[in-house]
């Protein structure tokens, strides 16, 4: 995973927690159509990042070795927003 590769990974890492932030916060407050938009938004950075993911084993990367980096980056991501 090269320099531009990672960030893009770490900043979708960081936009998925905050869209589970969201729901929570949605959810706390009652609106449901907020938590669902957010849920889909959610489900569609999970399914960028799959996709990052597969792109990167096709361009000669051990899937496992790639995955088990993101998701070092988050856990990083998780305890930097105290979640």
């Amino acid at each position: 995973m090269n320099k531009i590769q990672k960030l893009v990974a770490e900043i979708r890492t960081h936009e998925i927690i905050a869209q589970g932030k969201r729901i929570e916060l949605c959810m706390a407050l009652g609106d449901r159509e907020g938590a669902a938009r957010h849920l889909r938004e959610q489900n569609a950075l999970c399914a960028a990042r799959f996709a990052q993911l597969e792109q990167l084993e096709e361009e000669g990367g051990n899937y496992f070795a790639l995955a088990g980096r993101m998701s070092a980056m988050q856990a990083e991501a998780r305890r930097t927003a105290g979640g």
